[in-house]
């Protein structure tokens, strides 16, 4: 998760490393870029600092200052995400976060997405993305993958495509659960937006249904902006290694609409450029990040559906 190993002290130094790779001779490539940078420094550090006002660092210089690895990570990370904000994503900008990312020895799924869209390789950015997003990590034990993928393609990845009416019984009764409850909450989430169950043909299948649940525990919508909150949140309060592609590639989807989705339709674009989408999505990582529960990897949620709402949240550190 961005800066989570960061301490106040290290923010000007990496922001000075964020801006020489980011910012190209001839400025910046979005206007976005800064706004963002200079919003997550704040909300996550609360560091108010000029990022541009920093004085130019080499990859060198950061490598002998970050010596763990999560650190480094993080920061390439941080870099991909103002590409993905770009449309299109200019070569050169590619090229200095790759040369960022082998001074800091830093490879991973993040890299491997950003240049599959820098490549306008949709197909192979959209099958990264399920493979590898914690959708993928949910998905990945289910021995029906490859067959349902020959079939009916990448919608496998997040879709159920054959019934399966253990499954959807399962979700059904979840509608018995009491009023207040974690379950009751999950039946009116589906209820009131009209989605089919998980084992419904349409419906989100169970691992793309897992982040459901923590759009009702943390309390996002299912709108562009809830998505964007919802995998901020999970990026910055799982250790799951999908859990930042899965907000990277949700920036790509709602913000340019580079990476398509087989859950939403194309329409969706500058949602985190709206006023105050930024703000709205720098907070949803911090409360993650303040979440005392991984909400992805240490949840039995179905064991938890009588369990009051309110208490669930108590729990987690979520009462904002």
């Amino acid at each position: 998760m961005f800066l989570i190993h960061t301490p106040v002290g290290q923010a000007p130094m990496l922001a000075a490393a964020v801006v020489s790779a980011c910012r190209l001779c001839g400025g910046w490539a979005d206007p976005l870029q800064p706004r963002l940078l200079r919003v997550l420094f704040s909300q996550l550090l609360g560091w108010s600092g000029d990022p541009e006002a920093q004085p130019p660092i080499t990859p060198a210089a950061v490598a002998l200052a970050l010596p763990q690895p999560a650190q480094r990570r993080e920061l390439i990370e941080l870099m991909v995400a103002l590409e993905m904000v770009c449309r299109p994503i200019p070569l050169a900008l590619q090229a200095s976060v790759q040369r960022w990312a082998e001074a800091l020895q830093v490879d991973g799924s993040s890299l491997r997405l950003a240049r599959d869209l820098v490549g306008h390789s949709q197909a192979l950015a959209t099958a990264d993305f399920y493979r590898l997003c914690w959708i993928g990590d949910g998905e990945r034990d289910d021995p029906r993958l490859p067959a349902l993928l020959r079939r009916f393609g990448l919608r496998a990845f997040a879709l159920t495509v054959e019934p399966d009416a253990a499954v959807s019984a399962r979700w059904r009764a979840l509608g018995r659960c009491t009023e207040g409850s974690l379950g009751g909450a999950m039946a009116r989430f589906y209820l009131e937006r009209g989605f089919r169950l998980p084992g419904e043909v349409g419906g989100g299948n169970e691992a793309l249904a897992h982040h459901d649940w923590v759009h009702v525990v943390a309390g996002y919508d299912t709108t562009p902006i809830g998505e964007l909150e919802v995998t901020a949140f999970m990026a910055a309060a799982s250790r799951s290694p999908g859990a930042m592609l899965g907000f990277l590639g949700a920036v790509s989807i709602y913000e340019t609409g580079l990476l398509h989705s087989v859950v939403v339709g194309p329409d969706y674009a500058h949602t985190l450029s709206a006023p105050g989408a930024p703000e709205r999505v720098a907070r949803a990582m911090a409360r993650g990040a303040r979440c005392r529960v991984d909400p992805l990897l240490a949840v039995d949620y179905f064991s938890l559906a009588a369990e009051p709402l309110a208490q669930i949240r108590a729990d987690w550190g979520l009462q904002d």
